[in-house]
């Protein structure tokens, strides 16, 4: 009872009758497959409607229970535990439907909640096997659903804070509020295809799962792909690191599964067309899975914690992870060692120089990498038993996927010219002598441009020879309208694409620390750098910094890198101007900023609420204190800092133009104050420089109206160009929907496999 007291009931009650459903529909789909393998279908559809009805009340439980947390979240609702953890009064609410995601307990449920609504279509795809597929598919949910029942997210505090901790600074980004719901999409789809293809053991009915599962295979990729796309931009744009990739665990543990499953639908496509590696996709489809679980315990049990950056610390359930991995690799190997020697499959047959040869040394390459990855990821667990354990840096990946980046290039430059029945060399030559011709003028035109590395020549023209076949494949086939068959090489296009942008920006990108004295022009390189100002917050823009950019062609315009001290944690955050040109990105990042001697206070006034006085050109009215994030007596007496904005209201007396400003005193137990200053419209300082609460009076310091904040300030910033850049996204753009036309192509086809 007392566990109960400390549960927000609502919340809890919808979880625990998650699991009673699941184990109702669980139940409902194993006493289907004993009526259909009794022969009795009456039965078996009776069993079938019962366990479709128990899933269809887990996942409305299960989406309750979401809603219920991103209501809670929505009204800062901070006797519940995990709303005060990752909420905060002064946070938009796009940030609060973020904070959803953004712990341990939050991060699990949206992934369940995403899980759950992917079994509704599943139910009907899956078809004869609806019964063995969504019996391991609802296994799989439970993982989850356990993990939450034990680590309950609607824990009740003994008592109900003013204000909560507030999001993560580096998790206050727009791409927060989309990029973790459809990275967990990508998770929850690699269930499925596992799904079919233990199902399809368990039954011994090994022929139509391929079809089934490949086209949930080709969205499952899809989707993961997206989620990388997502994060790597959002990690070059947004938080100033200067790049898309760090390897570091987290993004490895998304990048290895996704590699996986690049293997997988290209092993269920030779399956299908023929007949091959019918055993290979089974073990493909459960490490799939089994990735993304391991992929799990690596980033959210702890045991990374000192080694990622997005690590989570230790939550408690480690064990019960390494138990749910357990379950399912000791479940795998069971079915695939005792399954697997009777399962028939085509000889590979086929000559080296053609379409399967190649298809097949492209996906070992591809499966490499992900093995190696892995390994790298998991060098924390396998150096543990030493004194210090380590982990290898970004120079092992690189250096280790390199050849094999090589490889992929080679084989994706050749594939679209091989038949499955071998091509004679001579014939070979001659269908691509148009690629290669256009390959060895971009390595030529790449040593033109200061590529003298002859690796890195080579990497050129293996890249280029890999975009410029497929691309003339993808055209052909485009005016043939063989729109299906298209996809596969437009993605592959993008992969050249992408690894030319990969080996242009991160090469040679050319980057220069620099200190800019404000007003004082600076050139690097190319371009001339004038710090001109610091801009004070304005509502939610955080500070920044206004930079002139002035390139040799005549152009300029103006970059507005942030460095700003986060509110609550004291942080130092910055966040980069980065501009893109056809040909390269101008990325700005701010190092440190030492400002120059502030304006002189010109003009102070003391204001009661709703009084107006004029300045100058300005009148400047106190309209009142913004009391939303809650009373300031109870937030200083519970040892928090207290932020209280002023609203004022200046109006320009020659324009009219009306202006709201809040200007913010900061105050804290120990005395300490600050009141950092907001930019008047037109020019100028103004700050909240004293307060009374009780009369409602404030004291307001203007100075330098009309003219700029301050003067000879230094500003230092990091300056690099990245050239040719954009074929890194225009190429993983591309992958992606050349995924997006095969997926659907499948689908199609799999909707004819009953009829």
């Amino acid at each position: 009872m007392d566990a109960l007291a400390h549960l927000y009931l609502p919340g809890a009650l919808t979880l625990w009758c998650a699991v009673f459903f699941g184990l109702a529909s669980l139940w409902g789909y194993a006493q289907t497959m004993r009526y259909e393998s009794a022969g009795h279908d009456a039965g078996a559809a009776d069993y079938r409607r019962f366990a479709r009805l128990g899933y269809s009340a887990l996942a409305l439980c299960v989406t309750l229970a979401g809603f219920l947390l991103l209501l809670l979240l929505a009204r800062r609702d901070f006797r519940i535990e995990y709303v005060q953890q990752y909420s905060g009064l002064e946070l938009p609410f796009h940030y609060q439907v973020a904070a959803f995601w953004a712990g341990q307990k939050g991060s699990f449920l949206i992934w369940l909640v995403m899980g759950v609504l992917l079994g509704l279509p599943l139910r009907r795809a899956a078809g004869r096997a609806e019964a063995g597929v969504m019996g391991v598919y609802i296994l799989t949910l439970f993982g989850l659903l356990f993990i939450l029942v034990r680590e309950n997210p609607f824990v009740m505090l003994d008592t109900a804070p003013a204000d909560g901790d507030g999001l993560n600074p580096l998790l206050q980004d727009d791409w927060m509020v989309i990029h973790p719901p459809v990275m967990f999409v990508g998770y929850a789809a690699s269930a499925i295809p596992f799904a079919f293809a233990v199902a399809a053991m368990w039954r011994r009915d090994l022929d139509t799962w391929a079809a089934r599962a490949f086209p949930w295979a080709l969205g499952g990729f899809l989707v993961l792909g997206c989620a990388i796309l997502m994060g790597g931009y959002w990690a070059y744009k947004t938080l100033g690191w200067g790049g898309y990739w760090g390897w570091d665990p987290v993004e490895n543990a998304s990048l290895v599964p996704w590699l996986l499953g690049t293997v997988l639908i290209h092993g269920l496509y030779l399956e299908r067309t023929r007949g091959r590696y019918r055993r290979a996709n089974l073990v493909l489809a459960c490490l799939v899975y089994l990735s993304v679980l391991y992929s799990t315990y690596l980033t959210r049990s702890g045991v990374l914690a000192d080694f990622s950056v997005h690590s989570f610390v230790e939550l408690g359930i480690s064990e019960w992870l390494v138990m749910l991995i357990a379950f399912f690799v000791l479940t795998s190997v069971y079915l695939l060692a005792t399954r697997l020697p009777t399962i028939k499959t085509e000889a590979n047959e086929d000559p080296l120089f053609s379409r399967g040869a190649f298809m097949v040394l492209s996906t070992i390459t591809v499966g490499l990498s992900a093995v190696i990855v892995a390994i790298g990821t998991s060098a924390p667990l396998l150096t543990a038993f030493q004194e210090n354990p380590a982990q290898v840096g970004p120079e092992f990946y690189n250096r280790t996927n390199m050849p094999l980046a090589l490889a992929m290039a080679l084989l994706l430059g050749f594939v679209p010219f091989l038949t499955w029945r071998g091509t004679a060399g001579p014939a070979l030559l001659r269908q691509a002598a148009p690629a290669i011709g256009l390959a060895l003028a971009t390595t030529a035109l790449a040593a033109g441009l200061g590529v003298y590395d002859p690796f890195h020549l080579l990497f050129v023209f293996l890249a280029a020879l890999a975009l410029m076949a497929n691309l003339q494949r993808t055209i052909a086939l485009a005016r043939s309208r063989a729109w299906g068959r298209m996809g596969g090489y437009m993605a592959h296009v993008g992969v050249g694409m992408m690894f030319l942008g990969i080996l242009a920006s991160s090469a040679y990108d050319q980057s220069a620390k620099l200190t800019l004295d404000q007003g004082q022009p600076t050139q690097v390189g190319d371009l001339t750098l004038t710090f001109h100002r610091y801009l004070p917050r304005e509502g939610y823009t955080k500070e920044r910094m206004e930079i002139e950019v002035a390139r040799s062609d005549g152009d300029s315009y103006m970059a507005y890198p942030k460095l700003f001290v986060n509110d609550r944690t004291r942080q130092l955050m910055a966040n980069p101007d980065v501009r893109s040109l056809a040909l390269r990105d101008i990325y700005i990042s701010p190092i440190q900023y030492e400002p120059g001697p502030p304006p002189a206070v010109d003009h102070v006034l003391t204001l009661q609420r709703g009084q107006m006085r004029v300045v100058e050109n300005l009148e400047v009215t106190f309209v009142d204190f913004d009391l939303s994030a809650g009373d300031p007596t109870l937030q200083l007496a519970s040892g928090q800092t207290v932020a209280l904005p002023g609203q004022v209201q200046i109006r320009n007396v020659e324009t009219g133009a009306v202006h709201q400003l809040m200007p913010i005193y900061r105050f804290d137990a120990q005395g300490a104050v600050e009141s950092p200053p907001v930019l008047l419209p037109g020019g100028g300082l103004m700050a909240l420089s004293g307060i009374d609460p009780a009369t409602g009076r404030v004291q307001l310091a203007l100075g330098n109206i009309g003219g700029g904040p301050s003067v000879g300030g230094k500003l230092s910033v990091d300056v690099t160009r990245k050239p040719l850049i954009q074929l890194l996204w225009y190429g993983l753009y591309l992958v992606l929907l050349g995924g997006a036309f095969s997926t659907v192509h499948r689908m199609r086809q799999a909707r004819r496999i009953d009829a």
